[in-house]
């Protein structure tokens, strides 16, 4: 049986962007993908499991695919546009037993 990851999952959106970081998704990308990386360390996970996602339909494939352990994410509000899509979302990932960690804000465990 394959061994299930840690997936990160990377979100930047659109009103995030400035001119400073010229219209470019990469460098705020990078920033909160460092945080995680930083926040999975301080929590002493497995990096070798350790698999970014910037595509959510990607990261839920796998969690259909019972692929995912935990996700670790920089906040709560990154996985759904809506509370009521976010709902949603968090009641799946109970379903399937996906521990939720969030680098700023509160965890939540299935």
């Amino acid at each position: 049986m394959e061994e299930k990851v840690t997936a990160v999952y990377l979100l930047v959106w659109k009103n995030e962007l400035s001119a400073g970081n010229e219209e470019s998704f990469e460098p705020l990308l990078a920033a909160q993908k460092e945080k995680c990386l930083e926040f999975i360390r301080q929590r002493a996970i497995d990096e070798s499991q350790v698999v970014f996602y910037t595509s959510r339909s990607d990261l839920f494939r796998d969690i259909d695919r019972d692929r995912v352990a935990r996700l670790v994410i920089n906040d709560i509000g990154r996985l759904a546009a809506t509370p009521g899509e976010l709902e949603g979302v968090m009641f799946e990932l109970k379903m399937r037993n996906v521990e939720v960690l969030c680098v700023e804000g509160k965890d939540f465990e299935p």
